[in-house]
């Protein structure tokens, strides 16, 4: 077969990224967890016909996620532990689990010829709502969501806490910070802070409840609120991590504007985001969520100039820009 055949067809697989959600929503890492099953079991445990079962093992197996020691039998291997909803330091459950709300966006992406007609999210057209109203009218969405943001939280938090010159801050108001695993790390990192966490009752609910009582959390406010709305004062940085990226050119500009407004004079906005590459070779990763935000969420990813006019519209200087692992970058913007 031609390469170039070749390669196309391999980019045009459906099924893999479909069987991968099947099997992480039915539970199948998990219970290979302490050892190989055979299929007739793992159906039993999992309620679907094990035919069907097979075949999304077999196709998976030949992927590399499972192993298939004896014919029928299953075992788990280096990708499949990273699909156990309790491993550590970090899970791919929550962002595969088709009940959950990452899951939940993938699907939305269907009607991507026309977000091209239109250049609007289609969330709406999947589920009658946009994203964050539907996050909003549901609790199991919106805890799902939430842990799936603290799991890629805890990857970047390390990178927050000791890319930037804390040492010179003060207070530090996180603003969509969720249930807070970059703020808590921050201030156990640099004992010295103070913080804000600011986000969904849900979240901040949920971080109360978790490390409120912690020596982090005692030096933390825990407010409910939009970053739409005035922010609390008090802060001399203001926290944005993977924020920007959700939202279109407005209303990231009237994020920003906020900020701006809530800080004092010389006080710092700092961005955690992946910035974007000219270069489309090196950034092909980058490029397909650059188009699920577009798809799910209206949102983008943005270059270096991109960020610096946003901050310019509201009222903030671009100061410096540090690379912190990982692709994320730390921007900088001053008041």
């Amino acid at each position: 077969m031609d390469k170039d055949f070749a390669r196309l067809l391999s980019l045009k697989d459906t099924m893999t990224p479909w069987a991968l959600r099947a099997v992480v929503t039915l539970g199948v890492p998990d219970l290979l967890a302490d050892g190989e099953l055979g299929v007739a079991e793992l159906a039993r445990r999992t309620g679907v016909v094990p035919d069907a079962l097979h075949r999304v093992l077999r196709l998976l197996t030949a992927r590399g996620v499972f192993t298939e020691p004896a014919p029928g039998v299953f075992a788990p291997t280096p990708l499949s532990r990273l699909l156990e909803s309790d491993h550590r330091p970090i899970s791919l459950h929550p962002w595969l689990d088709l009940a959950g709300a990452i899951a939940r966006g993938d699907r939305a992406c269907v009607h991507i010829l026309e977000a091209l007609r239109t250049g609007l999210p289609v969330y709406e057209r999947a589920y009658g709502r946009p994203v964050w109203e539907d996050l909003a009218a549901d609790p199991t969405l919106t805890a799902s969501f939430d842990t799936a943001m603290a799991a890629r939280a805890t990857v970047l938090a390390p990178a927050v806490a000791t890319g930037y010159d804390w040492p010179s801050a003060h207070h530090v108001l996180d603003a969509g910070g969720g249930t807070g695993t970059v703020l808590s790390e921050l201030l156990r990192t640099h004992p010295h802070l103070r913080g804000t966490l600011l986000d969904r009752a849900p979240a901040v609910t949920a971080a109360r409840a978790s490390w409120g009582t912690t020596a982090e959390g005692r030096r933390c406010a825990f407010t409910p609120g939009s970053f739409f709305d005035a922010l609390p004062l008090g802060a001399d940085v203001i926290l944005l991590v993977s924020v920007i990226h959700d939202w279109a050119d407005e209303h990231a500009v009237a994020i920003l504007r906020r900020c701006a407004e809530a800080l004092p004079s010389g006080g710092r906005v700092l961005i955690a985001e992946h910035v974007r590459d000219e270069d489309p070779g090196a950034t092909a990763g980058l490029l397909e969520l650059d188009l699920l935000m577009l798809l799910v969420y209206g949102g983008r990813e943005r270059s270096l100039p991109d960020f610096r006019e946003l901050g310019e519209r509201a009222g903030l200087r671009l100061g410096g820009v540090a690379e912190a692992g990982g692709g994320l970058s730390l921007l900088e913007f001053q008041r």
